[in-house]
């Protein structure tokens, strides 16, 4: 048993090694033997080349097309195929990185002669040498790059600023290159250079890919006059009645005795609620509240629970109601008050009637018992 488990972990570690190592080989033939820095032309009599994911004819080929005969390829490193007595570039296309065969490319002499050529098989339909128009920078990351040609190929223009999000740029040359990429000349800050077409407003507006977090609108900021139903919800006074409403409110709570029971009158002033069971009211001060309603303001107290209805209560005045009921409540108030003391002078009498009764009890049995 031991055996064959140490034969099973042999083997297991057996074929880690073999996978690390093929991985660094693979790795190895991924990056190019040096560097460099140089552009080529396609020129391949089959009409274009293929770019592989290794310098090998047989490793996968990333491009769906070939790519076509005046094409500019940015060489960023070479590798050599003794084997076969070939050179492969390593170089930069449609964001994909790769390999392609040298000897079926020329060298361009400048970085210009590869533009030129790139505009040249791009034809006279699809290049403008005389644009004259502007369009707005729009970028995914805020900021974009000028570059040396119509590509990131051909690198940055160096000692120039980035371009902002929502710049004004005024196009000078356009084209549609065979990549299917659009490029534009513009100026920043007096240097001349490539701005990608495809990273601005009107691009991203056509295709809908265009997101605005900040709007540009004028905000109107004009009060918009409130409504007499609006100026009641929210609370406010908009007339001179609405604001002689809360000194109205304020009347029932001379009426009321107990300090505990303002809030209450002052929500629902209700004239019959005012006296309390454990106070004693004076009459007077209740019958002061007869000349308290004055018919502008407080027209009907016990009718109109709220301030929002004294609205309508101030429109149809009812003097001569008002005034009968309450001397209606005053008399109902003042024969409750005066029940009460008659109940309340009952009790010493009864107390006492109990406690002479108690006495004579007392002084009973305590002759009973000396006897």
């Amino acid at each position: 048993m031991k055996k064959i488990i140490t034969s099973l972990l042999t083997i297991m570690l057996g074929l880690l090694m073999s996978v690390n190592v093929m991985a660094d080989v693979q790795e190895g033939k991924q990056s190019p033997d040096y560097k460099t820095d140089y552009y080529m032309i396609v020129e391949s009599k089959a009409g274009g080349i293929d770019i592989y994911s290794l310098p090998d004819m047989n490793s996968t080929k990333l491009n769906d097309s070939q790519i076509p005969n005046g094409t500019a390829l940015h060489i960023e490193g070479e590798t050599e195929d003794k084997a076969n007595n070939r050179t492969w570039g390593y170089t930069e296309y449609h964001g994909m990185y790769g390999y392609v065969p040298l000897d079926d490319c020329r060298p361009a002499q400048s970085r210009k002669e590869a533009i030129d050529s790139e505009l040249y098989i791009a034809g006279r339909d699809n290049v403008d040498y005389n644009a004259d128009y502007n369009v707005r920078a729009y970028a995914e990351d805020g900021t974009q790059k000028l570059y040396q040609g119509p590509g990131t190929k051909y690198g940055e223009v160096p000692g120039v600023r980035e371009i902002q999000n929502g710049e004004t740029l005024h196009i000078t040359k356009d084209a549609d290159l065979v990549d299917g990429s659009h490029w534009g000349v513009t100026t920043i800050d007096g240097t001349e250079g490539w701005v990608d077409l495809e990273k601005t407003e009107e691009w991203a507006k056509e295709h809908g890919t265009y997101e605005n977090p900040q709007t540009s609108e004028a905000v109107d900021m004009t009060p918009v006059p409130m409504q007499e139903g609006d100026a009641v919800s929210a609370g406010k006074a908009t007339s001179p009645t609405v604001t002689e409403v809360p000194e109205a409110s304020a009347t029932p709570t001379a009426i009321t005795v107990t300090p505990t029971e303002v809030p209450k009158a002052t929500e629902t002033p209700v004239a019959t609620e005012a006296p309390t069971a454990t106070e004693t009211p004076a009459p007077t001060e209740t019958s002061a509240a007869t000349e308290t309603p004055v018919p502008t303001e407080t027209p009907a107290p016990t009718e109109t629970p709220a301030a929002t209805e004294t609205l309508e209560a101030t429109e149809t005045p009812k003097p001569a109601a008002d005034e009968q009921d309450n001397k209606e409540n005053v008399q109902t108030a003042g024969q409750s008050v005066a029940a009460k003391k008659d109940a309340g002078s009952f009790k010493p009498l009864i107390w006492i009637l109990a406690i002479a009764i108690l006495a004579a009890v007392g002084v009973i049995i305590y002759h009973y018992k000396k006897r």
